[in-house]
């Protein structure tokens, strides 16, 4: 029985261990959607999200995948292409997005930005008039 008690807990401590050390490697990244703009309206009178700015407010690195890393109301724009896939900390970088989801005038649109270790940052704008 002491055994099994020694084995039991010496695999939780190193489950424990192995979590809390991976979070605190995340706790550094931080990332803040600075501004979002939206493109010129189409014949129909809808905009689409044109660039999103996101700027490093963390204390390292952060890296950013194109294709993977820009979510508007929920669909990833695998079309979406960061200027910098590598943002050093303080740096804002352009994500140009490439989605065709428009959006007219007054409606809400929710933008995410997910880094490559799973850091994010989420928006919700209106969209402007033109």
């Amino acid at each position: 029985m002491i055994a099994i008690a020694v084995v039991a807990s010496l695999v939780a401590y190193a489950w424990v261990m192995g979590y809390l050390g991976f979070q605190t490697a995340k706790t550094g990244q931080a990332v803040q959607i600075q501004s979002v703009s939206f493109k010129a309206p189409g014949d129909d009178g809808k905009r689409a999200v044109d660039i999103v700015y996101l700027q490093n407010v963390g204390d390292g690195t952060v890296k950013l995948i194109g294709g993977q890393c820009l979510y508007i109301d929920g669909l990833l724009d695998t079309g979406a292409n960061p200027v910098k896939d590598s943002l050093p900390k303080g740096e804002t970088t352009p994500i140009n997005a490439a989605s065709v989801q428009s959006f007219s005038p007054g409606d809400t649109v929710t933008i995410k930005v997910i880094t490559q270790s799973g850091t994010y940052s989420e928006i919700t704008k209106i969209v402007p008039e033109p």
